[in-house]
C-alpha cells in the first residue's frame, strides 16, 4: 500500500499529509485506511502526540473524493439494505480523535476536501486556498458531513446557499463567513500552523480532549443522524444516471445536463 498519508512526529505536534499531489489530494479509501489507524491510535496509550496540524502535499489541501474509485465501489458489494458505519467516514475520523487538529488549508478544499476541513478543529487558510461544495455538479448531495458542517459553520441560509449554486469561495471570504480562524500568505501558512499547534500542545493532554468532547458533545446526536442518512442514501445516488453524468462531464471539462433519474 503506498503512503497516501505522511505522518511527520515533531515532538508534541505531528504535521499529517494527505499524500497523493498527483490527484490534487482526492481522498481515496487508503487515506481512510491509514489515517484512521493513525488517529485511533492516539486515543490509547500515551499522549505522545498533543496537537495535530492536517495539510495536504503540494498545492491542493483535498480536491474532494476520488469519484471513480467511490463509483466504482458502489457497483457491488454491501447489500443495498446495508448502509456503511459511521466509523468509516473520514471527517469521523477526526472528529472522534482526542487530539486538537488544527487544519492548514492550502490551495483547494473541494467537496469531500471541504469537509474534511471543516472536520478539523481550528482553520488557518493560506491565500489561494479555495472552497466549494461540488458535489451537486455530481448529481450528488454534500455528503459526508459537509453539508451538516457547514450549516454549524455559517447558518441555514448561508449553507444551502453554497450548497445549491456550488460556487467557489475564496479565501478572503471564508474568512468572513467564519470557516476559518484566518488567512495567511501561502509561504507563511505552516509556520502560523505550526506555532498555533505549539500553543495548543502546552495545554495539559487531558484537559485538551474533554474540551473537544465537551464542545462536540451537543451536535453528536444530530451529526450521527445526519451520518446515518448518507450512509442510506449515496449509494443509491452512484446508480443514478445523473451521477454517471455527472462524472462523464466532469472528464469531459462541460458542464452536466441532468435529467432527475
Amino acid at each position: 500500500m503506498p503512503n497516501e498519508v505522511l505522518i511527520d512526529e515533531r515532538g508534541p505536534v505531528t504535521v499529517v499529509k494527505i499524500n497523493r499531489p498527483e490527484r490534487l489530494n482526492a481522498w481515496s479509501r487508503d487515506v481512510t485506511a491509514q489515517l484512521g489507524e493513525y488517529l485511533a491510535s492516539l486515543n490509547e496509550g500515551e499522549y505522545r502526540t498533543r496537537c495535530i496540524v492536517l495539510t495536504g502535499e503540494g498545492r491542493a489541501f483535498c480536491s474532494g473524493a476520488d469519484v471513480g474509485g467511490l463509483a466504482n465501489s458502489a457497483q457491488g458489494g454491501r447489500p443495498a439494505w446495508r448502509p456503511p458505519h459511521t466509523d468509516y467516514h473520514p471527517a469521523d475520523l477526526l472528529r472522534r480523535c482526542d487530539v486538537p487538529i488544527v487544519g492548514a488549508i492550502n490551495g483547494y478544499a473541494i467537496g469531500m476536501g471541504f469537509g474534511i476541513a471543516l472536520a478539523t478543529d481550528i482553520r488557518i487558510a493560506a491565500d489561494d486556498a479555495r472552497f466549494q461544495v461540488t458535489q451537486m455538479k455530481r448529481g450528488l448531495f454534500a455528503d459526508g458531513g459537509l453539508g451538516h458542517l457547514l450549516r454549524q459553520a455559517v447558518g441555514d441560509q448561508r449553507a444551502l446557499e453554497l450548497m445549491y449554486t456550488a460556487r467557489m469561495v475564496e479565501a478572503e471570504e471564508a474568512l468572513e463567513l467564519g470557516l476559518v480562524l484566518k488567512v495567511v500568505p501561502s509561504e507563511e501558512l505552516m509556520d502560523a500552523a505550526l506555532e498555533l499547534a505549539g500553543q495548543i500542545a502546552a495545554s495539559g493532554p487531558m484537559g485538551l480532549a474533554a474540551s473537544k468532547r465537551v464542545v462536540y458533545q451537543r451536535s453528536d446526536e444530530p451529526w450521527q443522524r445526519s451520518q446515518e442518512f448518507t450512509g442510506l442514501v449515496i449509494e443509491r445516488f452512484f446508480l443514478t444516471e445523473d451521477f454517471k453524468e455527472g462524472v462523464q462531464s466532469f472528464v469531459e471539462r462541460r458542464e452536466p445536463q441532468f435529467q432527475g433519474r
